[in-house]
């Protein structure tokens, strides 16, 4: 006997299964939004013209949903956690009397995966009790009767109600596990012998596969080994990203940029890594640390790699030593040589390391590389012309939308010539050693001429002595034509930003004054922490009112009047000055060390 009402709670029992609201359904039988309203609430039935489409739209069979048995198979899905078949109707002819036994398997399946992976069938019922879920793996018997209570679905967070890990030849359960790491609160995992041990006997490629709970019912996801499992934003789902060899991104990384108080771009591709991987750093420490504060180098022909910090004297080196890692350097690598190299930094993005790079994108300057996508084909970045890129792309949707797939980083563009790699942690020095390791820094860079590996530059007193002779030289500046001279005049204010950056940095020193306990030599250290601040408070003053050669460009202003002779030589005095406190500060500096 039809029962108006019971076929409407069934309909609507069957619809939401579906996850389809009463207008999807509708839309789908060709009927009205209204229909469907009086179906389920049993104040009318559909028409026979109807029950084919509907039967076939909610998977079950007319029978089913017209005469509502007291133990109904509402949802079957054979699955290995990424592929599933629909097989409701094939089980629901395995009820009988109210009640199912079936062994689900490839005579059951014939059309399933031969790939490994756990299978797995999911079943949600309905009695007269209520709605339920439960699962089996593949060749283990399943009996249900209206008597059997099995899962309950939640609205809160997901519930892991099974973990096993293995493969279809061999495998063990992992409950106790994925308890243990729930406890931890991950947003994603990588399933990983080190999380999940193999069996010994367990041939070929390992899976992990998560059975769970939630507002809509039971569903199942696995992963390869090596691959991640992530949770959704409010954790009531969990989805399996592609592998971590094809993909890897490092999330959240700020972007750098010029004029925001990290003009040094290698100190802070630097900071940005140290930072990565949970060192607790600053800009202006990091610059203390290495002595790229006391940087000032000069390429006699005006060339703007005269500010790179790494220029004439690697930095890097001290920089490592200070925080205790090891690092590894490639520069200017062969074309043969840099499919080795790639492979390395790979690695290390799913190790959740940030190498270090110059020339990335636009123009030599230093960024990181945070991740890949097409196993590596395309390398993710962090640059200093991010923000460029960002501005002039804010509104197309394009771009928007690969943003999204790459977590808001760009690509890079061109192999980079220059590449470190940040290594193993090992013990760092103590504060009081990287003080005076930065002291001997300063004294060896600040008093060197060249070095042999960059012969066309020069460094230290040498440098500021080349930067106030091209200052003073009239003539060239009288004969310059309008590029010559803008190029020079970028050079400049180039050179002077990355000068007073560093100086303003070496009031690092002011928080090192607690660590000397030696009176001669905290007299000492409180002397150059003076001179500094007077030389960091000059140099800012002078460069806050330099022009800005591009706004100079943009606003079509001459740049001859904006830069004239006289301008030049009040420079030079002022570079004249910088030399003197500069061999002020290596007075006091051999005092500190106990040279003098």
């Amino acid at each position: 006997m039809i029962v108006s009402d019971k076929v409407g709670k069934r309909i609507a029992t069957l619809r939401k299964i579906k996850g389809l609201s009463q207008e999807q359904l509708a839309e789908l039988l060709h009927v009205s939004a209204q229909a469907v309203s009086k179906w389920e609430t049993g104040k009318s039935l559909p028409e026979t013209a109807t029950l084919p489409l509907l039967s076939a739209t909610l998977n079950h069979s007319i029978d089913s949903i017209l005469l509502p048995q007291e133990l109904v198979v509402l949802s079957a899905i054979y699955t290995d956690g990424q592929q599933e078949l629909d097989v409701t109707q094939l089980v629901n002819q395995f009820v009988a009397s109210d009640r199912l036994s079936l062994l689900p398997g490839e005579h059951l399946f014939p059309h399933s995966w031969n790939d490994g992976r756990l299978k797995l069938l999911l079943v949600t019922y309905e009695t007269p009790d209520g709605i339920y879920s439960t699962f089996v793996l593949k060749d283990q018997p399943l009996t249900i009767d209206i008597h059997s209570i099995g899962y309950v679905s939640s609205s809160d967070e997901l519930q892991i109600i099974a973990a096993h890990y293995g493969n279809e030849q061999a495998h063990r359960s992992v409950a106790a596990k994925m308890k243990h790491y729930e406890h931890f609160r991950w947003t994603q995992f990588t399933a990983t012998h080190e999380l999940f041990p193999s069996l010994i006997d367990c041939g070929g490629q390992d899976y992990l596969l998560l059975v769970y709970l939630n507002a809509e019912g039971i569903h199942a996801v696995s992963c390869a080994e090596g691959e991640q499992i992530h949770y959704s934003q409010d954790r009531s789902h969990l989805y399996q990203t592609r592998s971590s060899r094809d993909q890897c991104i490092i999330e959240n990384i700020p972007r750098l940029g010029f004029g925001q108080g990290q003009d040094c771009s290698w100190a802070g591709a630097m900071t940005l890594a140290l930072t990565a991987r949970g060192v607790e750093t600053t800009y202006e420490q990091v610059m203390g640390y290495s002595g790229a504060c006391w940087r000032v180098a000069f390429e006699p022909v005006w060339d703007y790699s005269s500010a790179d910090a790494l220029v004439v004297y690697d930095y890097s080196i001290p920089a490592c030593k200070a925080y205790g890692l090891s690092a590894h350097r490639a520069n200017r690598l062969e074309p043969q040589q840099r499919t080795a190299e790639k492979l390395a930094i790979l690695e290390d993005i799913r190790q959740g390391r940030l190498p270090l790079a110059i020339n990335l994108r636009v123009a030599p300057e230093w960024g990181v590389i945070t991740g890949y996508l097409a196993e590596g084909d395309v390398l993710l970045c962090r640059s200093y012309f991010d923000d460029e890129t960002f501005s002039e792309l804010e509104a197309d949707p394009e771009f928007q939308a690969h943003m999204r797939i790459s977590q808001g980083y760009l690509h890079v563009d061109q192999w980079p010539y220059r590449i470190i790699r940040l290594g193993d942690q090992m013990e760092a020095p103590s504060a009081l050693e990287n003080l005076y390791a930065s002291l001997r820094v300063k004294l060896e860079s600040m008093q060197a001429e060249t070095l042999s590996n960059s012969s066309s530059y020069a460094i230290g007193y040498k440098a500021l002595e080349l930067w106030r002779e091209g200052l003073q030289d009239h003539p060239w500046y009288a004969a310059a034509d309008e590029e010559a001279f803008s190029r020079r005049l970028s050079v400049n204010h180039f050179c002077m930003m990355a000068l007073a950056d560093a100086r303003r940095c070496a009031a690092y020193l002011r928080d090192s004054l607690p660590l000397v306990h030696d009176p001669q030599q905290q007299a000492a250290l409180a002397a150059m922490t003076e001179i500094y601040g007077e030389l960091a408070a000059l140099l800012d003053k002078y460069y806050k009112e330099m022009s800005d050669p591009a706004i100079l460009r943009t606003a079509g202003a001459a740049l001859r009047a904006s830069w004239t002779g006289r301008q030049r030589e009040q420079q030079a005095e002022l570079l004249a000055k910088v030399a003197s406190l500069e061999h002020q500060g290596d007075t006091l500096a051999e005092v500190v060390l106990g040279l003098t």
